[in-house]
């Protein structure tokens, strides 16, 4: 009798994990909705950002509910595993359970486990680098956008700096200036990296380009030979 109160205390969890899981999905799915509803009753054209934030956001439930119902999955053979291992093979009346009996069961519901084990452990690593893969990207495509605003910054104003400098003496002080600015760029942001740590490319650059403008290493600030 105490061997059934067991399983059916199992299957009772196991059920209310399931509901669980199911009532998440369920309240995903209805905010969801309501969004949807919200933006079609017209509460307004959303800007590119917000827009980009929602898809961010609706990718991250989705791989949340994945994972979720992998677990549930996961569970479920745990529940199911337990409840065959305290079932014993039918046999005659008198008939004994051998030692190898017991010890080859054993290896088998120990290896069951490492099974399903592997099995939780590979889907929740693929939940989680689809997760991250989304936000990375992004990342990474806002990091490049900047760097090209910076990079394009930086050419326009050594363009400009550059227009009406030459002289029959210094036909080519553009490239002078370019040349001076990127040995000066290599060495200023290396320095800046010791003192300051941990900031992105183009926040280096745009600190650097400021240095610039009053750096004795800079051509274009050098007054005309007469």
């Amino acid at each position: 009798m105490p061997k059934k109160i067991g399983l059916n205390t199992k299957a009772e969890e196991a059920k209310a994990k399931k509901e669980e899981a199911k009532k998440g999905k369920e309240a995903a799915e209805k905010k969801q909705k309501e969004d949807q509803e919200w933006r079609e009753a017209g509460e307004g054209a959303k800007t590119k950002a917000q827009a980009k934030k929602d898809e961010q956001e609706k990718k991250r439930q989705e791989a949340a509910a994945k994972k979720a119902e992998a677990k549930k999955l996961a569970e479920e053979e745990e529940a199911q595993l337990a409840a065959s291992s305290k079932k014993t093979p039918s046999k005659s009346a008198g008939a004994k359970v051998t030692s190898h009996q017991l010890r080859t069961q054993k290896e088998a519901e120990k290896q069951a486990a490492a099974e399903a084990a592997k099995k939780r452990e590979a889907e929740a690593k693929r939940m989680v680098t689809e997760d991250d893969y989304v936000q990375a990207v992004d990342v990474e495509n806002m990091n490049r956008e900047e760097d090209t605003v910076e990079a394009r910054s930086v050419e326009a104003a050594l363009s400009a700096l550059a227009v009406g400098e030459g002289t029959p003496e210094d036909r080519h002080p553009e490239r002078r200036a370019r040349a001076a600015y990127a040995a000066y760029s290599e060495r200023m942001i290396a320095e800046l990296k010791v003192e300051k740590p941990g900031l992105k490319q183009s926040q280096y650059k745009d600190m650097v380009w400021k240095l610039w403008q009053k750096a004795p290493e800079n051509p274009l600030l050098r007054p005309p030979t007469s």
